[in-house]
């Protein structure tokens, strides 16, 4: 897959599943500038925390917006969402890693935290999605 199948405003318009779907089919140098391809091992955990962000957003009264997924230059995944105070982001790396990051519209104030490398397992997330969402 190249840049020009790849657009921001396709992924914008389609659902994150669709977004994620997208991404997993990129190839090596997606963006005409060496860009890696997605690793898979990314690909399904920015999915399953998709879910759970996604079961908790529809629970809450954050009014929160749509979850949007995008490929990183170096192969992992990035997930970003908002609410009406706070700004959020989680880059899934290939090596496992998270990072995450949490603006304050209001003050500016950043957040950041990684976790390296995460091992969580990924139908633990799955499950509490459904716990959640249920």
């Amino acid at each position: 897959m190249t840049l020009a199948w790849f657009s921001p405003g396709f992924l914008d318009m389609a659902a994150t599943t669709e977004q994620l779907e997208a991404i997993k089919r990129l190839d090596e140098n997606w963006d005409g500038y060496g860009a890696a391809a997605p690793a898979p091992g990314a690909v399904d955990v920015a999915s399953a925390l998709a879910g759970l962000i996604d079961a908790a957003l529809r629970k809450s009264f954050s009014g929160a917006r749509t979850l949007h997924a995008s490929p990183t230059r170096i192969g992992g995944i990035l997930l970003e969402w908002e609410d009406h105070a706070t700004e959020h982001e989680i880059e899934i790396t290939p090596d496992g890693s998270l990072g995450f990051l949490h603006r304050n519209k209001a003050t500016g104030e950043i957040a950041t935290r990684k976790i390296s490398p995460f091992l969580i397992h990924l139908d633990f997330l799955r499950e509490l999605q459904q716990v959640i969402a249920a």
